[in-house]
């Protein structure tokens, strides 16, 4: 475990064969990682990273955090890219079935913030037991997914299929 109360863990990150980065809020997380250098950490790595949540949208090169918490999609400074862990181009939303029909400040998350934000970087909506499998500079989506690009919102994946995506910028 690696939080505010053992920072120095992350300096020990070869040790591990597996790490696990688990959810929260995704600005927050992100400065998180910035401060302990994970960034630069991670890139000598030699074991299996699992991102769930928060720490999957974190993985990106460029990451994209959709508002979550109030307040946040009408503050003109709330930073919605921000560089991530640089582990893949995938920008991806998960609990995507959560976004339909939600409201944050007044907006609808979907048609209001999420489609327009996809006009600036394409993302997957992933439903929760879908995932991402990187491996070899191959991505391949398992499960029910959504591709949010260019201010479209279209269904890619079935439940029970897969398919590669693109991994490049």
């Amino acid at each position: 475990m690696c939080d505010r109360r053992n920072m120095q863990a992350s300096e020990r990150l070869c040790c591990y064969g597996l790490l696990i980065l688990a959810g929260g809020h995704v600005p927050t997380q992100n400065a998180f990682f910035r401060e302990i250098g994970l960034r630069e950490k991670i890139h000598r790595y030699a074991g299996t990273v699992l991102g769930i949540s928060a720490g999957s949208m974190n993985c990106a090169e460029i990451v994209y955090a959709q508002p979550e918490e109030t307040g946040e999609a009408v503050n003109p400074f709330y930073m919605r890219y921000m560089q991530g862990l640089g582990l893949t181009h995938v920008n991806v939303l998960p609990h995507f079935q959560n976004v339909k029909g939600a409201r944050l400040d007044g907006l609808r998350i979907l048609e209001d913030i999420s489609l327009p934000d996809s006009r600036v970087r394409p993302f997957y909506g992933l439903l929760d037991g879908s995932w991402l499998y990187r491996e070899n500079g191959h991505t391949t989506l398992y499960g029910e997914a959504w591709l949010l690009e260019a201010g479209t919102c279209i269904k890619i994946c079935d439940c029970g299929e897969f398919r590669e995506v693109e991994d490049e910028r």
